[in-house]
């Protein structure tokens, strides 16, 4: 009998939860001034996405925050939950916008340890993705953080403090902090993963003790802008246990050919709806009464936000 397994860390996590609450709020505040912007993604799902889209809120992107409130003259502003720099938030105060700030409460605290650390005379060596809103926002605190890359070597560094983007890997973080030690042998390290990032990558490291009847299959569900997501594809890959793929949502999968597993296991991250997997989960559980290699997903935009 095949063995369908689904996390029980799915779904929103409570940023992101909270960040469409705050946005979802100011869509149906007539007193809100209009119209709503959003400075990037609210969350880095497009689904998300496209139904704040479809509510009106106007969604910018390409550029950095700061670029972004150029195109701006009225109404609200809504900064997403990878948060912002304090040059944005002034920024917005002096062009008289209305403000909503969604920014995700863990990403807040980061912020404010990294400060307190280069108040302290530390200086910042910072992990992330270079266009994410995160490392945006540690890269203008000071002219004392620098982002880990090649123009660190032979780079002086005083006093150096590790800090990353709140979605790494625990894996990355590891393995760049051993290596920069040999650089910087008094180099301190800050963990900053999320809670929720953490949970569910701890889960896909369980996996290395579990007994999988072969052949098996990882499948990863989330949005490949989503670095949290992709953390979690990258991990299972490293284990090298079983076949992992990489899914947005059911339309990307060839039913016929998930008929060879004896085991498929469902993870998602943690701005994944849950009701992608839930759908996803029982197809899975009825994969045998499947005559099509191709389902298109029958969910709306309202499921993704309420389901």
């Amino acid at each position: 009998m095949r063995i369908i397994h689904k996390s029980d860390q799915i779904g929103f996590c409570y940023g992101v939860r909270n960040a469409i609450k705050i946005a979802s709020l100011a869509t149906n505040n007539p007193n809100i001034k209009k119209p709503i912007y959003l400075l990037g993604s609210l969350v880095h799902n497009h689904h998300v996405n496209e139904y704040f889209e479809e509510l009106g809120i106007i969604i910018l992107q390409g550029k950095s925050r700061l670029q972004m409130l150029d195109e701006i003259n009225y109404g609200t502003v809504i900064f997403t939950a990878h948060g912002v720099s304090d040059n944005v938030l002034q920024k917005a105060k002096e062009k008289n916008l209305n403000i909503i700030d969604a920014t995700c409460p863990y990403v807040e605290r980061t912020v404010n340890e990294m400060k307190k650390n280069i108040l302290s005379g530390h200086e910042i060596l910072f992990i992330g993705k270079s266009d994410h809103p995160e490392t945006e926002t540690a890269l203008t605190l000071s002219n004392n953080v620098h982002i880990v890359d090649e123009s660190l070597k032979n780079k002086i560094i005083n006093n150096p403090v590790l800090c990353h983007q709140t979605t790494m890997s625990s894996y990355d973080v590891e393995d760049t902090y051993l290596k920069l030690k040999e650089q910087y042998p008094t180099l301190k390290k800050i963990k900053m993963v999320c809670k929720a990032t953490e949970l569910r990558q701890n889960l896909i490291l369980k996996l290395k003790k579990y007994k999988f009847n072969l052949p098996a299959l990882i499948i990863i569900v989330g949005d490949k802008t989503s670095n949290n997501s992709t953390k979690l594809y990258e991990m299972a890959l490293r284990l090298n246990l079983c076949d992992v793929i990489f899914i947005d949502n059911i339309n990307e999968l060839d039913f016929e050919k998930l008929k060879k597993y004896n085991e498929i296991h469902l993870y998602g991250g943690t701005s994944t709806p849950k009701a992608i997997i839930d759908e996803l989960y029982d197809l899975l559980s009825n994969l045998d009464n499947i005559h099509s290699s191709k389902i298109n997903s029958s969910l709306t935009l309202n499921d993704y936000i309420n389901k």
